[in-house]
């Protein structure tokens, strides 16, 4: 079994970095603090449809995390409306957003799915979950509805496969395409299988009140959504996100931490390496 340490794995990192050379496989954005904001940026030209790559209406730019003192905000910038889209290849002609998952185990994506220990939050209506409302849902195992939603490769080794060969550069946000996290043999799961549900969410109407700035990251996607849930309802400490269509043609993904006590200015705090060692970014130590 896999497991994740992240401060660790921060502090290693900045020995080996000043006496040796560190082969590090490095994920192609870096998660940034911005007008507390916690930021994590995807690649621009990964998103697939059909044979095209890039830009696509699957493609997500970005996710933004805030906490505050008693709610967790997110934010998506994506080009899918929180809707979904019409797709012919969907075995109901519909692709809509996958759900929301938090991993606080310290475990891969796969051994934390098969022991429950994931949160999961629906937040689009008319996916294919099994959570039977929206809402944020504890002790969750996960799985994927790819293959019915229209992606016709194998798995998440084969998707990578296919964007690069068409001119993308593939990554999951803070995460490499190819981290270990994620098991390259499969779909990456992008819906919930079970759970508990322990609240709901808020979506906020009008999103240009939160301070967003996914423009400074150069992540201009057609749509901007968010919402938002109790923070008491989750676990306190690190963890990794990720979320992606239910066809996962585009997936992003993130780290972050969720405290006790939130610092007012930076209420959710992302471990960056590019502000802890000069050049290095966050990695995760596999042991």
């Amino acid at each position: 079994m896999a497991r994740f340490n992240l401060r660790e794995f921060v502090a290693l990192s900045c020995i080996l970095s000043s006496t040796t050379v560190v082969s590090i496989t490095l994920p192609s954005q870096a998660a940034v603090l911005h007008n507390d904001w916690s930021y994590s940026i995807d690649s621009f030209n990964d998103g697939m449809s059909g044979h095209i790559v890039g830009g696509t209406k699957y493609e997500i730019y970005g996710t933004a995390i805030k906490q505050t003192r008693d709610r967790i905000f997110m934010a998506i910038n994506a080009n899918t409306p929180l809707e979904g889209v019409h797709s012919d290849y969907a075995h109901d002609n519909q692709v809509s957003w996958g759900d929301l998952f938090f991993n606080f185990s310290g475990q891969d994506l796969n051994t934390a799915s098969a022991n429950g220990n994931l949160f999961g939050v629906r937040f689009s209506s008319n996916n294919e979950s099994a959570a039977p409302s929206l809402g944020v849902f504890g002790n969750v195992t996960a799985t994927d509805v790819a293959n019915q939603n229209g992606l016709l490769l194998d798995n998440l080794s084969a998707y990578n496969n296919w964007v690069t060969s068409h001119g993308g550069t593939p990554s999951i946000g803070d995460f490499s395409a190819i981290d270990p996290y994620f098991d390259q043999s499969r779909h990456v799961q992008n819906v919930i299988a079970s759970g508990t549900k322990l609240g709901d969410i808020n979506f906020v109407s009008d999103v240009s009140t939160l301070g967003l700035d996914f423009t400074h990251f150069n992540a201009t996607g057609n749509h901007t959504f968010a919402f938002s849930f109790d923070s008491s309802l989750f676990s306190t400490g690190d963890f990794l996100y990720h979320l992606g269509l239910e066809c996962d043609n585009d997936i992003t993904g993130g780290i972050g931490e969720v405290k006790d006590v939130p610092e007012p200015s930076s209420l959710i705090s992302l471990v960056t390496l590019g502000l802890v060692c000069t050049g290095l970014r966050l990695r995760k130590s596999v042991v």
